[in-house]
């Protein structure tokens, strides 16, 4: 930028438009709050919407570094990019995204860009409208108000490069900001945190048990009436959303007496989609209106028939693959039969398609039904689970897929192994640590496999005075208390 506003100074001294460069410490801490909102990291579990922010974020970086550095917009810049935001904080909306379509503005004004990327994400552009205009205007006679001469201009435009040359607004501003958090986290031990929220734990969680009674109660009375085996909730701990939950399954069978017939001992689950899981439990999707689910109630048979027809679809792809135990993932989140029926059938497809023009590998054992496959949605992993589980997403092509097991059987049975002599030891620590606490819970995210659990609850048992007495903990990877009074510990904690 410094060269051409250089050109426009001195080609046209009494040019009508003169831009004043914007830092980029001045452009990191405007977009600071965005940051927070899509940073990649923030969508570790959520690898589809990760990677759409990371590719929007590289396009969105060279875009200002143009503006910056050379004050000009690069061609290959798209007009809009996508990026995911949360629902919101709650945490009922775990997983729970929207898509924004973020604008680039094609212009040299680098505050009208940074203003159109804030508004696009509903953020305060506060501190940008309080920032010196990135343009000054004159008069066509040439009578420009100018705060500074052109070589102070020239001057501070130099000072500035020097500072900020090689300088991504994004990657200083995260380099910033993680390690802020790494320094806190180090500094901060379980002990110490405790103290500082263990009242608020308790005052949370107190504040909440007559709710909690409330819904259990309307959940005992709703199991009656309808004549269902269940009703659960499986979208987050917030109690209050359960009962409004409930609350909308009354009324819409007030309103539909005859749906109660498609419930009659079935177990019902709120949960983030709406359909028949895999476990043939009926799926209410929390977002969703009452007609999506009386549209499910009565066309329940339907569903049934999908699942009804699961174990010949896995039948036959365990045949395909030299008698492989077809599984599901031990920690996965629940799946609709009607699409898992669709996964497993494309995955058939391709591996007979891969026979018609190949072989297996010679060094493949005759039987591989000490290994267990596990199929997942068009955008799942290819990867080997902590449990041992074989991952593999529906798409993946016959000759990727063979090419993934040669590499990984040993893998897979060391894994295997693994687990199964830690999971009987995660049980008894678990027992014990229940017991040593009295804590009113102890549960842990789907995230902290068997060995970094018994690590967290090890450490628990051999260091004395925590206080976790009468607390519902739930281990995961931050510190934090929920809206109930759940306290969150990371598994590695100091």
């Amino acid at each position: 930028m410094n060269i051409y506003l250089k050109k426009c100074i001195s080609h046209n001294p009494s040019a009508a438009l003169i831009y004043r460069m914007l830092s980029s410490s001045e452009v990191a801490t405007a977009l600071r709050p965005f940051y927070f909102a899509v940073h990649p990291d923030l969508f570790g579990r959520y690898p589809q919407q990760r990677q759409t922010n990371e590719e929007s974020l590289k396009l969105l970086s060279a875009h200002l570094e143009s503006l910056l550095s050379q004050g000009r917009i690069l061609p290959s810049s798209p007009k809009m990019l996508s990026f995911y935001v949360r629902a919101s904080n709650a945490p009922e909306h775990r997983g729970t995204f929207n898509l924004v379509k973020v604008p680039l503005e094609r212009t040299g004004d680098t505050k009208q860009v940074l203003r159109k990327i804030l508004q696009s994400c509903h953020l305060s552009t506060e501190y940008v409208d309080k920032m010196i205009s990135s343009s000054t205007g004159t008069d066509t006679k040439g009578k420009t108000s100018r705060a500074k001469t052109r070589s102070n201009q020239e001057e501070e435009f130099r000072k500035r490069q020097s500072t900020d040359q090689n300088d991504s607004p994004f990657e200083s501003e995260f380099d910033i900001f993680q390690f802020r958090i790494k320094k806190a986290r180090e500094n901060e031990s379980l002990k110490l945190w405790l103290q500082k929220h263990m009242v608020t734990a308790n005052v949370r969680n107190r504040a909440i048990q007559e709710t909690k009674d409330e819904v259990e109660k309307l959940r005992e009375a709703m199991i009656k009436q309808l004549g269902v085996a269940d009703i659960m909730y499986d979208c987050g701990w917030n109690v209050e959303h359960f009962r409004g939950c409930l609350k909308s399954l009354e009324g819409l069978i007030q309103l539909h007496p005859s749906a109660v017939d498609g419930l009659k001992n079935r177990v019902i689950v709120f949960a983030s989609f709406t359909g028949v899981s895999l476990d043939g439990h009926i799926m209410l999707f929390t977002g969703d209106v009452q007609r999506n689910w009386l549209d499910l109630i009565q066309n329940i048979e339907k569903q049934d028939a999908y699942l009804r027809k699961l174990p010949a679809y896995e039948y036959a792809l365990s045949q395909v693959l030299r008698n492989i135990r077809i599984g599901r993932r031990k920690f996965m989140p629940k799946a609709q039969a009607m699409a898992y029926a669709s996964h497993l059938r494309k995955m058939t497809t391709s591996l007979l398609d891969y026979l018609g023009r190949s072989k297996f590998p010679k060094t493949w054992p005759p039987d591989l039904s000490q290994f267990e496959l596990v199929v997942e949605s068009e955008a799942g992993p290819l990867m080997v689970s902590p449990t041992g589980q074989l991952i593999v997403p529906a798409t993946c092509p016959g000759s990727l897929l063979v090419d993934f097991l040669s590499n990984h059987m040993h893998e897979s049975l060391a894994k295997q192994e693994s687990y199964d002599r830690q999971k009987y030891v995660e049980r008894d620590l678990h027992s014990r640590c229940l017991k040593k606490f009295r804590m009113l819970s102890l549960e842990k995210d789907d995230s902290v496999t068997p060995d970094r659990m018994i690590e967290c609850l090890e450490k628990m048992i051999s260091t004395e005075g925590l206080e976790l007495n009468d607390i519902h903990l739930n281990v995961t990877t931050y510190y934090s208390v929920l809206a109930d009074g759940t306290v969150c510990i990371p598994w590695d904690w100091k």
